[in-house]
């Protein structure tokens, strides 16, 4: 039988799958209520390959089943959708077959190239028709969550090389992140604060600044972008051969919708499930990554610019490697962290005495994060002032950044005192 081809907004019920393992089923109930259930064979894998720790009970087995969200998806699948702009923008790319603000045709639209190894497929024997998800070929893959302006790209082989939008779901090997006509030098600022977090030791994607003349097909909904350097990001959740590598932020770890992303929960909630279901050298890991934060004012490490990465069998969480890594200072210069640490969000105001709080609400030995933060800003100051990615960040965007780290080193450089 020919499966029947529908548009996102005709979809009665979505089969959720990881990679191959279907894991259960999204069903619209009239009223306008989105009801998820787990599939009954994942079940009684007790779970595995994981799909998201919130969905692990206190004693570890399976939560049941949540009840139907009105006009919602549940936390986790609202979280791999674009936010903002970038949603606003792929929303009018499929005008007509995503309805303004309906995060179930958003999810039946996007659902082949979801970030990490998610797939969402249209069930009861349907497929989505091409003609309801764009009028140009090939679609563009605005499915990268988040809010600034991006798509998964892949690079041409052959002799003219550049970059070109996937033709398939999935294809898309990297993540260009395009420039943003309000904060001057943010590629720029970017590619330079990732290459000091693998100068000192960090797990970095592999990352290159290139120009918007490299790129083909660019949809005209990116047309307003600056003509600045836009910042390409291998992602780390795709093989080299292509396969899909799930991953979840902690948003989705939490059950929290992105709207809330800034204020339903602190750093040391972060630090005490990554001791809890990773491991103590994951959270110590956390606490060198927000020391960095501090030391380079990044006001902008919320909920969901932190993640999980499940390698191998899907089976064991770790911390994911660094993204969205960038100074936010130098745009807004009395910016503060996105999320409390010991109850400060003060850049200024982190010394010693907070880090020791976060450590004891964390549940994290005090002297072994006192070090952490303090070999960090050690680290930092070693590397950052002959780092060769300095040269490529304008200049009053440095200026203010030095600024900030020459400030912060010292506060953060006492913890080990």
């Amino acid at each position: 039988m020919t499966p029947k081809a529908v548009a996102p907004n005709a979809v009665p019920s979505l089969d959720i799958f990881l990679n191959t393992v279907k894991v259960g089923t999204m069903i619209r109930t009239p009223g306008d209520y989105n009801a998820f259930s787990l599939d009954e064979a994942y079940r009684l894998t007790e779970g595995n390959p994981i799909l998201s720790l919130s969905l692990r009970g206190a004693s570890g087995g399976l939560r049941k089943d949540p009840k139907p969200f009105y006009r919602s998806l549940p936390p986790f699948f609202a979280n791999l959708l674009p936010e903002d702009k970038l949603r606003e923008a792929m929303e009018k790319h499929h005008a007509g077959a995503v309805r303004p603000g309906n995060d179930f045709d958003l999810l039946a639209a996007l659902g082949g190239d979801l970030p990490g190894a998610v797939r969402v497929l249209p069930g009861e024997g349907m497929v989505l028709s091409e003609a309801s998800l764009t009028d140009a070929v090939p679609k563009a893959r605005f499915s990268l969550a988040g809010v600034q302006m991006k798509l998964s790209v892949m690079k041409n082989a052959g002799k003219g090389g550049g970059l070109t939008l996937p033709f398939k779901d999935g294809d898309g090997q990297y993540i260009a992140k395009f420039p943003s006509t309000a904060f001057p030098g943010v590629s720029e600022n970017e590619f330079a604060n990732l290459a000091l977090a693998a100068a000192i030791g960090m797990e970095v994607p592999e990352r290159e600044l290139v120009e918007k003349s490299q790129f083909d097909g660019i949809p005209e909904e990116f047309a307003t972008m600056s003509d600045d350097k836009i910042l390409l990001v291998k992602r780390f959740d795709r093989g080299e051969s292509g396969q899909r590598i799930h991953i979840e932020d902690m948003a989705q770890v939490f059950g929290i919708y992105p709207q809330r992303k800034y204020e339903a929960a602190a750093c040391h909630d972060i630090a005490f499930a990554l001791s809890t279901g990773v491991s103590i050298p994951a959270a110590l890991e956390f606490v060198r990554r927000l020391a960095l934060t501090v030391i380079t004012g990044n006001g902008d490490m919320h909920l969901k610019n932190w993640s999980l990465i499940y390698r191998g069998d899907g089976s064991a969480p770790e911390l994911s490697p660094v993204y969205d890594m960038l100074s936010t200072v130098p745009y807004i210069p009395a910016d503060s962290m996105a999320l409390s640490l010991g109850g400060e969000k003060s850049f200024k105001g982190l010394s010693a005495p907070r880090w020791k709080a976060f450590a004891n609400r964390a549940k994290l030995p005090e002297a072994a994060v006192l070090s952490a933060v303090a070999e960090t800003a050690a680290l930092v100051n070693e590397h950052w002032w002959s780092l060769p990615e300095r040269s490529v960040v304008p200049d009053k965007v440095l200026e203010r950044i030095d600024a900030h780290v020459k400030t912060l080193t010292p506060v953060l450089g006492s913890c080990g005192a």
